[in-house]
């Protein structure tokens, strides 16, 4: 999805809810807040701020090797 979107539509996009959305914004993601107060992100800005949280596949099987190797 390409442009921008108010606070509902992002949400949406990212599969959360506007709560969190909200809260993303004062964690630093991207937006523009508009003279009138409405605040735009755009899709492309969520999809780079979702990306510091992916994990790799190989961070994954680390940390199942770590807790299989707790349980031992």
């Amino acid at each position: 999805m390409e442009g921008w979107g108010k606070i509902k539509p992002a949400a949406k996009y990212a599969g959360v809810s506007e709560r969190l959305m909200r809260d993303w914004i004062k964690q630093g993601l991207k937006h523009s807040r508009l003279r009138t107060g409405t605040v735009l992100i755009r899709f492309s800005d969520i999809d780079a701020f979702l990306e510091q949280f992916a994990i790799t596949s190989s961070l994954a099987d680390q940390l199942v090797d770590d807790i299989m190797k707790e349980s031992l």
